[in-house]
């Protein structure tokens, strides 16, 4: 007849065999990976392939004269779902003529749908390629008209 610390001592045993082979087979894993070639990128110096159809961060276009083509009509704040486009204001002119004062785009709310392209009536914002729309405080996330107008002949020849 076997004694009650026998068993105890033998279940001990498997309990430490079990643990060692445990770590072996997570050793092996460790080991495999670190073999595989690295599928990261070394962010930002080497940026990414974007795919023509991504949305990315929303840019206001300009007309001939190089004024904003947007006229204001608060459309694009109107059909926003979650009110990413706010302080949404005007000159004092009327119809056409009427050009866009102030504009507020929290790049942090928006859900990069499109509807404000869509339903934009002078085809005067989209969505752009750049992706990287990100800061250290909500308020950095959070662009003005001058931060989205797209930039002039002048000013992208040097």
């Amino acid at each position: 007849m076997r004694s009650p610390g026998a068993a105890r001592e033998n279940r001990h045993l498997t309990n430490v065999l079990l643990g060692a082979w445990s770590l072996l087979k997570g050793l092996g894993v460790t080991l495999q990976n670190a073999l595989r070639p690295r599928v990261t990128r070394n962010y930002p110096a080497v940026r990414t392939h974007i795919f023509p159809r991504f949305r990315g961060r929303l840019v206001h276009k300009r007309d001939e004269d190089g004024r904003p083509k947007c006229t204001a009509c608060l459309r694009c704040e109107k059909i926003c779902p979650t009110t990413a486009i706010r302080d949404l204001t005007g000159d004092e002119k009327k119809g056409r003529e009427r050009r866009v004062r102030t504009y507020l785009w929290a790049a942090d709310r928006c859900l990069y749908c499109n509807l404000c392209v869509e339903d934009c009536p002078f085809d005067a914002i989209r969505l752009s390629q750049e992706y990287c729309t990100v800061g250290e405080t909500r308020e950095q996330t959070h662009f003005h008209l001058e931060d989205l107008l797209e930039p002039t002949k002048k000013e992208e020849s040097p």
